[in-house]
């Protein structure tokens, strides 16, 4: 069964139209990173995806089913939104409760387990935790859940690193325990893409790329020569960004790090080195 269908899907909020033509399918588990610019559509394809909206034109399924108002395949989605709502009364021990009653698949073991280790006090009020403490008891509810589907929006916002380093490896352990999947919404790319199998982006309400994240790993370079051996090497139409410092110019391209550019570049006396993602990401969406 296919995990994720989703074809020309659109969205609009009123008379603004949000998502348009949408489509993308995943058949196996795998971690995508979901990334674009303020404002994209990201928030709303993953409320499209838990079944939190619903689209007024194209087809989507998640685990074989319409998600909007399903209440048997929401059961085997866990969304947690940056803001997740929990009640002004609850304790982590209230949370997780609840949790456990809307996820089929809950692991209160994990879910104790990651108690433990992110130190959360059980019987305090969420409402008295701090940002970081509050994205925390979200993490471990997403984890724990264990849904077939799981949506995380920007889930370090708060973390300090030692707890961005203990939330990564505790999914990456999650994971490879029980491979199912998960989207990870973040801006800072950097921070995701070691987790990452494939990432997606939202540009101009669609999505622009979705592929691997090695397509990322080795597209999109910076060079730094003269413009005309520049030239000489890259198409004009590839180039995303020229600089121009001290007579030399520092050119962004959307091409790949090959061998065959290596040597091109050493040939023409131009340095090459592979762009820095988010600076690639930034500008092939602009």
């Amino acid at each position: 069964m296919t995990i994720i269908d989703v074809r020309n899907t659109n969205f609009k909020y009123k008379d603004k139209l949000i998502l348009e033509n949408i489509t993308f399918d995943e058949a196996s588990p795998v971690i995508t990173g979901l990334w674009g610019r303020n404002g994209a559509g990201k928030t709303t394809l993953m409320k499209l995806l838990s079944g939190q909206e619903r689209e007024v034109s194209g087809d989507l399924s998640v685990l074989g089913a319409h998600p909007f108002n399903n209440s048997v395949v929401s059961k085997k989605i866990s969304y947690l939104r940056e803001d997740h709502y929990f009640g002004k009364s609850w304790t982590v021990k209230d949370a997780l409760y609840f949790a456990s009653l809307f996820n089929e698949n809950w692991n209160q073991e994990e879910a104790d387990t990651l108690i433990e280790q992110f130190k959360l006090p059980r019987k305090k009020k969420i409402t008295s935790f701090s940002k970081g403490m509050h994205t925390m008891i979200q993490l471990v509810i997403g984890l724990a859940s264990h849904s077939k589907v799981t949506i995380f929006d920007e889930p370090t916002n708060g973390l300090d690193a030692h707890a961005r380093k203990q939330f990564f490896q505790a999914l990456k352990d999650s994971y490879d325990n029980d491979p199912r999947y998960i989207l990870i919404s973040s801006h800072h790319i950097n921070e995701i893409e070691p987790l990452c199998e494939k990432l997606m982006i939202i540009s101009d309400r669609s999505i622009q790329l979705h592929k691997s994240i090695e397509y990322f790993q080795t597209q999109g370079v910076s060079m730094m020569g003269n413009i005309e051996d520049i030239e000489r090497v890259v198409k004009p139409e590839s180039m995303l960004e020229t600089t121009h410092i001290m007579g030399q110019s520092k050119v962004m391209a959307d091409i790949s790090l090959t061998k065959e550019l290596q040597v091109a570049c050493e040939q023409n006396n131009i340095q090459l080195e592979k762009a820095v993602m988010q600076d690639y990401l930034v500008n092939i969406t602009s």
